[in-house]
């Protein structure tokens, strides 16, 4: 029985990717969560050609436009000990973070880790606002759309 993979689409849209394993498109819709027809062989195959969209920035799914949930599984599909360090991604729960940080040196320092991709700056205003930036400093909301704009 081949095992399935859950992710999800750190992107406001739709996500597509040719097959490796089989035929065809994978399309993961946009937002989805824990979204369950990625099978582990495609997944390992998408790892191994570098797809970014699944290995990041780093290799290691920093900055990827896809979270693999399971963290055992991600550590055997990338081939790293369960000690690894997380992969950085811009998610709901890293933006609130971002959001609590109260000295200005320190939330700069943590806006520049989380935010390296376009992607990631498409996707920064909209996860702010999801998560109480209507709240925040005016300066936190302004570094955050001057971040955004930026190429």
């Amino acid at each position: 029985m081949e095992t399935n993979v859950a992710v999800n689409n750190l992107c406001a849209w739709d996500l597509y990717f040719k097959r490796i394993m089989g035929v065809g498109d994978v399309r993961i819709p946009a937002n989805a969560k824990k979204y369950p027809l990625v099978s582990f062989d495609e997944m390992q195959a998408q790892i191994q050609s570098a797809n970014k969209i699944f290995v990041g920035t780093d290799g290691l799914g920093s900055h990827a436009r896809v979270e693999i949930i399971d963290k055992t599984i991600r550590n055997k599909l990338f081939g790293i000990e369960e000690s690894a360090p997380e992969p950085i991604v811009l998610t709901e729960e890293t933006v609130k973070g971002l959001l609590a940080i109260k000295a200005k040196s320190k939330f700069n320092e943590r806006l520049n880790e989380l935010v390296k991709t376009g992607a990631e700056k498409k996707m920064l205003v909209d996860l702010a606002f999801k998560v109480g930036a209507e709240d925040a400093e005016t300066w936190k909301v302004d570094a955050l759309r001057k971040l955004s704009e930026s190429e």
